[in-house]
């Protein structure tokens, strides 16, 4: 079984970020042609954490925006790596 978890859903990528419930490993594009965030997980957590959100976890306003801006800024990575452009300092692997 894999050590990550992935979604599909930035919204579920932030507030895994904002709360530093997975460590956060990279965006990539899926098959599906829609972007992928993937996550460390070797406790196979992440199911859990998605429960939880989709429970109505609360998350620190703070935390959510900075996760908001640092994972926007990877799908723009992404996007980018696609098309052969790279606009942002550091590598999104």
């Amino acid at each position: 079984m894999s050590a990550e978890f992935s979604t599909k859903r930035l919204q579920l990528a932030i507030y895994l970020h904002a709360c530093g419930l997975l460590p956060y490993l990279r965006t990539e594009p899926h098959s599906d042609g829609k972007l992928r965030f993937v996550f460390l997980d070797e406790k196979h957590a992440g199911p859990q954490f998605e429960l939880d959100y989709e429970r109505g976890a609360v998350v620190i306003a703070r935390d959510l925006f900075s996760s908001q801006t640092f994972l926007r800024r990877q799908m723009s990575d992404a996007e980018n790596l696609k098309t052969g452009e790279y606009t942002h300092v550091g590598n999104p692997r």
